[in-house]
């Protein structure tokens, strides 16, 4: 049963890259929706994509890369992004509907879509549509209400923290999903704030634009799912891949200031802390001091 469950996130996932894929697309052009037109079409001729040519991975193997009409390439960003999403589907599966956290599950493969489809749209234009970020912002409180146990540890420990000892409840009770909420709008506004904050220090210090306005909504809405902890962490792990990249970027091409957009790497760090937090802060507070103590 759990490899069944296990196979089925992960197909629907895949299926779920496809729309990804044309939400990417669509979604920053003028004169295109999502649902307009109503069926997939070739970037390069225009020509309708019939349903057997669109079956995720399997049909650009089958086609070998090109269009059947126009014979033109098809980007490998469409399999990419069809197989980042199944796998984690998968992954969510793995962490959360396998016990049985089904309302978890459901979160985290949403927040994982919107984060895929957030870093492809800003590698390829440098934007971050708000049509996905402010929503996810609005709603995070909403669905940390629904599933307290998203990230209501973390507010606990604070509260415990500065001396209001709060005992959640099992079941949750109304208090402790309120409390969720509550601790969702904190997530939200650390996430945006520390990112406006470091953004206008970057700029001060370096005179040009160090975090653009759209990281900043993003950050807030990553803090409204992951919460306080999650999105300090999240923005700690992405600064530490980007510096990685972008240093590896600039050894490998020559390039001094490789341009790279910010927010594929907090996407990315959003992703691990999602699934991962509690190694990743181990990692930061107890295996890595360990380690520079013993050198």
């Amino acid at each position: 049963m759990d490899y069944f469950i296990l196979v089925a996130a992960a197909a629907f996932g895949a299926a779920l890259g496809s729309f990804a894929n044309v939400v990417i697309y669509r979604l920053p052009r003028e004169g295109l929706s999502i649902n307009n037109p109503r069926l997939s079409f070739c970037p390069r001729c225009k020509e309708t994509i019939a349903w057997y040519d669109n079956l995720p991975l399997v049909s650009y193997v089958l086609l070998l890369g090109r269009c059947r009409h126009c014979k033109a390439s098809i980007s490998p960003q469409y399999p990419l992004v069809e197989g980042i999403v199944a796998f984690l589907f998968g992954l969510g599966a793995y962490h959360f509907a396998l016990s049985g956290q089904w309302v978890i599950f459901a979160i985290s493969c949403a927040f994982c879509l919107a984060l895929v489809i957030i870093t492809f749209i800003d590698i390829a234009l440098r934007i971050i549509p708000d049509v996905i970020d402010k929503p996810g912002i609005l709603l995070a409180p909403i669905l940390s209400f629904a599933a307290p146990a998203l990230h209501l540890g973390g507010f606990v420990q604070l509260l415990n923290w500065l001396g209001w000892e709060w005992q959640v409840s099992t079941p949750f009770s109304w208090s402790d999903r309120g409390l969720a909420a509550a601790s969702s709008a904190l997530g939200i506004a650390v996430g945006a704030g520390v990112t406006y904050g470091v953004g206008v220090a970057g700029k001060a210090v370096f005179r040009k634009e160090a975090m653009g306005f759209g990281d900043v909504k993003l950050m807030g809405m990553i803090g409204g799912i992951l919460g306080w902890q999650g999105v300090l962490i999240t923005f700690f792990t992405g600064s530490v891949i980007g510096a990685v990249v972008g240093v590896g970027l600039m050894i490998i091409a020559g390039r001094k200031d490789p341009h790279i957009p910010f927010g594929p790497f907090l996407a990315t760090a959003a992703v691990l802390v999602l699934f991962y937090q509690s190694q990743i802060k181990h990692f930061i507070f107890v295996a890595y001091p360990k380690w520079l103590a013993g050198m």
